[in-house]
């Protein structure tokens, strides 16, 4: 074999090697993710059991992940159509959450995974602090502009999104089904 070919063999092996773990670490894919529409999950992310990729990507971005057992986090940077999720536009976020005895909804910047300040001073939702139907589900609106209901503020030069639904003392987190999680969609509405 020639030293140009072994030099190709060499660049390709790693660029793909290096593509893959860029990939598994920054673009949210990994072993133990699940998915359920826009959102993802890592359920052993907070255990001692987690992959390497989830360990890295848990280093890189500063989070701190909830202790296996206690609950589980699903993250959503796209609505429901797998458009990223941007201050430009507002969202509803609807539906029902899988069982849990209790669950938070935060809306932060995407870039710094920083709350954007907002006269309101409202940063997210609990499930004992909404409006709901009476079959149990929700309408949650995020906004720039006040909306009536469950609204959520968000400052409109914030660029891209993130929405972080916490689960705590959910079958999920202590080895329930995931198959079936039912999560809410997230549906563009108007843009400016």
């Amino acid at each position: 074999m020639s030293p140009i070919r072994i030099l190709v063999v060499i660049a390709t092996a790693a660029v793909l090697g290096i593509g893959s773990a860029w990939l598994a670490v920054v673009g949210g894919f990994g072993f133990e993710a699940i998915r359920s529409g826009p959102w993802t999950a890592w359920p052993t992310a907070g255990s001692p059991d987690a992959d390497p990729y989830v360990r890295a990507r848990i280093a890189r971005s500063g989070e701190i992940p909830m202790p296996a057992g206690e609950g589980i986090v699903f993250v959503a940077r796209e609505d429901s159509d797998g458009e990223a999720l941007t201050a430009d536009c507002d969202y509803h976020v609807r539906g029902q959450t899988p069982a849990a005895q209790w669950w938070t909804l935060t809306v932060y910047r995407d870039d710094d995974l920083t709350l954007m300040a907002n006269p309101a001073q409202r940063y997210g939702f609990v499930s004992t602090g909404i409006l709901r139907a009476g079959d149990g589900r929700f309408d949650i609106t995020l906004s720039s502009r006040a909306r009536p209901g469950n609204w959520l503020p968000v400052d409109p030069h914030a660029g891209r999104l993130r929405l972080v639904f916490r689960f705590y003392d959910t079958p999920i987190a202590t080895g329930g089904s995931v198959a079936d999680i039912a999560m809410p969609a997230i549906v563009k509405g108007a843009c400016r």
